[in-house]
C-alpha cells in the first residue's frame, strides 16, 4: 500500500497541457449552497465561465444523459430548479417535497428521482411534463440516489437507516434493502452495474454491495466522514472524499483496499468524473472551490474558485 499527500494549492503546470488533454468541453454544473447559485464550469478552460441564480438552497445535482438540461435539487424551495443548458437559464421550479434532497435521471432521461429526507420516500417524476409519477417509501432520510447503467434499478442510501434500498424501475417497488455502515450518504455504482460503493458518514468506511443478490462484499476503511464517491480508469479506482480531514481517499477496487490520499479544499462533499474517465472534480463546501484531481498520478492539477457553499451532491459533469 502507498499513501500520497498533495498540498491544497495546485501543482502548476501549462494550462495548455491540460486543455488539450480536454478534446472535448464538458461542463460541471456545481450547487453553491450558501450563494443559491449554480456555477458552471468549462472543464476545458478550467474556469467558472456563468453563474446563474437558483433559489432555495441547491444540493443535489443531476444532468440529464442528452446533457440538455441540469435538474438541481433545492430543499428550501420544497423541489427543484430545471436548468436548460442552451438558454443557460432557470426554466422550471417544481415542487415534489419537503425535503428534496438526492437527486437522479434515469438513464433514458424519461425520469428524475427525488429523495425526500424528511417523508421517507423517493419521488418519481416524469421528465416530460414534470408531474409525479409515484412516490415510493424507503428507509428514513434517504440522501443519495444513482439508477443502474440498464435503467432497470435505483438505488438509494437511507442515511438513518443505515441502509440501502434496491427499486425495481419497471413497477417502482422496492425490491430488497440492506444493512450498511452507519449513515450512509454518497453512493456510485460500476459501468457494469454489478457494485455498489457506499460513503458511511459515522462509520468513516465504504460498504461495496454486489447489486444483484444486494450482498456486502466488503467494507473499506476511509478517513473523517466520507460523503460521497466516484469511480474513474475503467472503474478500477474509486475516490471518497472525506468531509472532516480535507481529503480523498483513493480505493483500489480489485484489491479493496485504500491506496492513496489526496489532500483537497475544506469540506470536501460532492464529487465526479469528467468523461475523460480521468480527470476527479471535487467541490469544496469550506473553500468555496473545485479541486481537480489527475485519477492516473494522484495529483491536484487545478483548483478553481466557485461560490459560498459549493455542494455538488450527484453527478454534475455532462458529456
Amino acid at each position: 500500500m502507498f499513501f500520497i499527500k498533495y498540498p491544497v494549492v495546485a501543482i502548476t503546470f501549462a494550462a495548455t497541457v491540460f486543455s488539450s488533454s480536454l478534446l472535448a468541453a464538458p461542463f460541471a454544473y456545481i450547487s453553491n449552497q450558501l450563494d443559491d447559485s449554480l456555477s458552471i464550469i468549462d472543464t476545458a478552460q478550467g474556469k467558472v465561465v456563468d453563474t446563474i441564480s437558483v433559489i432555495g438552497k441547491p444540493a443535489g445535482v443531476a444532468v440529464t444523459p442528452a446533457g440538455d438540461k441540469v435538474y438541481i435539487s433545492t430543499p428550501e424551495s420544497h423541489g427543484f430548479s430545471v436548468f436548460d443548458v442552451k438558454k443557460h437559464e432557470v426554466i422550471a421550479k417544481v415542487p415534489v417535497s419537503d425535503g428534496a434532497l438526492g437527486i437522479a435521471v434515469g438513464t433514458d432521461g424519461k425520469r428524475i428521482y427525488v429523495a425526500d429526507w424528511y417523508n421517507h420516500n423517493v419521488d418519481v417524476i416524469d421528465a416530460n411534463n414534470y408531474k409525479l409519477i409515484k412516490t415510493i417509501p424507503v428507509g428514513q432520510s434517504p440522501s443519495g440516489l444513482v439508477v443502474s447503467p440498464d435503467n432497470h434499478w435505483l438505488y438509494v442510501a437511507n442515511r438513518l437507516s443505515n441502509s440501502v434500498s434496491k427499486v425495481n424501475l419497471d413497477d417502482l417497488t422496492v425490491t430488497k434493502t440492506t444493512l450498511v455502515g452507519s449513515h450512509p450518504f454518497g453512493l456510485t455504482i460500476d459501468s457494469r452495474g454489478e457494485r455498489i460503493y457506499i460513503a458511511n458518514v459515522q462509520s468513516d468506511n465504504v460498504t461495496v454491495i454486489e447489486t444483484k443478490r444486494m450482498l456486502v462484499i466488503a467494507t473499506v476503511k476511509v478517513n473523517m466522514l466520507p460523503y460521497a464517491a466516484t469511480l474513474a480508469l475503467n472503474d478500477k479506482r474509486l475516490f471518497v472524499t472525506n468531509q472532516d480531514d480535507g481529503s480523498v481517499s483513493v480505493i483500489d477496487t480489485d484489491t479493496l483496499k485504500e491506496v492513496g490520499l489526496i489532500e483537497v479544499g475544506t469540506k470536501p462533499e460532492g464529487i465526479s468524473t469528467h468523461p475523460d474517465d480521468r480527470h476527479i472534480y471535487v467541490a469544496n463546501w469550506f473553500d468555496n472551490t473545485v479541486t481537480v484531481i489527475d485519477g492516473k498520478t494522484l495529483q491536484v492539477v487545478d483548483t478553481i474558485k466557485t461560490g459560498k457553499g459549493s455542494r455538488a451532491f450527484g453527478l454534475f459533469i455532462g458529456k
